[in-house]
């Protein structure tokens, strides 16, 4: 069997059952990774969505044999709210390879401004912007959707993303951010609370321009389909400048009061989800954020 009926074999899987019966059927596990890393290796830069859907079926078969001495990604497929998006991810949310963002027209899946994220597995090459593929005209491919990896290991569930300017309000907000979110991946255990939500997306919206908000926290809406949450948190102009634990505080009590508000919603709906152990969870990262000092973050690893 050559390499490629091989892959064409675990792509025509219909389930993970299947897919795990199959690969056990070949004894020989250091070869079968061997022609797994070299069919990854060829599509992970991938160009359409026939390459991508190869991509999900190589990681799904990786995360059944081992991914041995090689850091293990997860194929991800996803709509983030403006469009739909593919990415490897490791287990500490890192991305790594190709992301890319999708339109879809007549003609089917079209890959647009896509980026390349630097890993350890391959040090020579470098991550890479969208502005070197923005003149890049993708191939179109019709399939019914963009396959995503139905073995993948849950992330931390809570995404702060950051709108802004350059200023004071941005700085601060983008250091704090990044200083919770180190506490709450130690915290969190996303495979614990259920299934009901995986994307709790906490957005920070800071001045930029002409534009000032009045600090408050904006209630968004559950999706079940994306089984995601949104909330946007306001800062003012101001907010560089207050004491430090102040502007932890600010953080944590509208944090908690998104939480408050997921809870109702999935309260009211009777949504099985263990919003109590999440809850918890949270707490616990909040208040080891408050005990600690400023945290360093300059050698690429987190120091308290």
């Amino acid at each position: 069997m050559t390499a490629k009926t091989f892959v064409n074999e675990i792509c025509a899987q219909p389930s993970v059952e299947a897919l795990q019966s199959f690969l056990k059927s070949h004894r020989d596990r250091d070869q079968l990774r061997t022609t797994l890393f070299n069919a990854l290796d060829k599509v992970r830069e991938y160009e359409n969505a026939n390459e991508w859907a190869t991509a999900v079926c190589i990681c799904e078969a990786l995360t059944i044999v081992g991914w041995a001495k090689r850091e293990r990604v997860d194929a991800i497929s996803r709509f983030n709210g403006d469009c739909w998006e593919t990415y490897f991810i490791n287990s500490f949310g890192e991305h790594r390879f190709r992301e890319g963002r999708w339109t879809k027209r007549k003609a089917g899946w079209v890959l647009f401004n896509p980026k390349y994220h630097a890993s350890p597995d391959f040090p020579n090459i470098p991550s890479k912007s969208w502005k070197l593929f923005a003149g890049v005209d993708f191939a179109a491919v019709n399939s019914p959707k963009l396959l995503s990896q139905r073995n993948y290991q849950k992330q931390m569930p809570i995404i702060m993303g950051l709108i802004g300017g350059s200023n004071a309000t941005s700085d601060c907000a983008s250091k704090l951010k990044r200083e919770l979110d180190h506490f709450l991946r130690r915290s969190m255990e996303p495979e614990m609370y259920g299934d009901a939500l995986e994307c709790f997306y906490f957005t920070l919206l800071c001045p930029y321009l002409d534009t000032t908000y009045t600090p408050h926290l904006k209630i968004g809406a559950y999706r079940p389909l994306q089984r995601s949450f949104y909330c946007d948190l306001f800062f003012g102009e101001d907010f560089g400048d207050r004491d430090r634990n102040d502007q932890k505080a600010f953080f944590i009590e509208n944090l908690a009061s998104a939480i408050n508000a997921l809870e109702f919603k999935f309260r009211k709906k009777r949504i099985n989800f263990d919003i109590t152990r999440f809850q918890s969870h949270v707490e616990s990262a909040c208040e080891a954020w408050m005990r600690a000092d400023r945290i360093s973050f300059d050698d690429g690893q987190p120091t308290e």
